[in-house]
């Protein structure tokens, strides 16, 4: 991971090459350190997140938008949401603000999430008050492509969503994502003085003889 981060600096300062703009600086450290991450013997950076950028909240601040296409598969799933923290990093590394959703934005993310899970078999699910819990302090934009043919029906034509179709990638993302890996990403976002504290609702911690078991809560997954 010290490589990783390395590179996200390297690109931010443009010591490796110029870019036209910070959305094509951006995506490239992103997607860079995810196929590091990956070890090259995945399509994930270029299938499963075919768009990274940088979008405006509605005071004019700015935030990471990350556009997931579909799961991302790789050795451990840890790339799965490994690009939250890569985006994070990387907008305190050029200054940006996080993401500020309107409720209207929340309650997409609430209605979407429930149509699917209605479509598919997925294992885990999160309740509704988790995804507002999740959209509302996740410091960048879990955004996507809509990979189904369903549409939303009530949260339509929202800004900052492209599509009224359900986004997948999304959910997967934000449902067994950040369900399974909350405590890793914590570790991961703890190494670089970043606060995700507010994934400590997403797992229970035991004691056993003076030994700390962590695991997720299995409430959450199962919804």
């Amino acid at each position: 991971t010290k490589t990783i981060y390395a590179i996200l600096k390297e690109i931010k300062e443009n010591k490796l090459v110029q870019y036209e703009n910070d959305d094509a600086k951006f995506s490239q450290a992103v997607k860079t350190s995810l196929m590091l991450l990956t070890e090259g013997v995945v399509v994930a950076p270029v299938d499963g997140l075919p768009e990274v950028k940088i979008s405006e909240n509605l005071d004019k601040s700015k935030y990471v938008d990350l556009y997931f296409a579909g799961p991302i598969r790789a050795a451990g799933g840890t790339a799965a949401v490994f690009p939250l923290i890569l985006g994070h990093y990387a907008s305190v590394l050029m200054g940006l603000d996080v993401y500020k959703p309107t409720d209207t934005e929340v309650e997409r993310y609430v209605e979407e999430n429930k149509i699917y899970h209605q479509i598919t078999s997925r294992q885990y699910k999160a309740k509704d008050d988790d995804v507002r819990h999740i959209i509302k302090n996740c410091p960048v934009c879990i955004n996507g492509e809509g990979t189904e043919s369903e549409e939303v029906e009530i949260y339509r034509n929202v800004r900052g969503v492209k599509t009224n179709k359900v986004r997948g990638g999304a959910m997967v993302v934000m449902n067994e994502g950040l369900g399974l890996k909350s405590e890793k990403l914590m570790k991961f976002a703890k190494g670089l003085n970043l606060d995700w504290s507010w994934l400590s609702r997403f797992i229970k911690v035991k004691d056993h003889a003076g030994k700390r078991e962590i695991k997720p809560i299995n409430g959450y997954m199962e919804g």
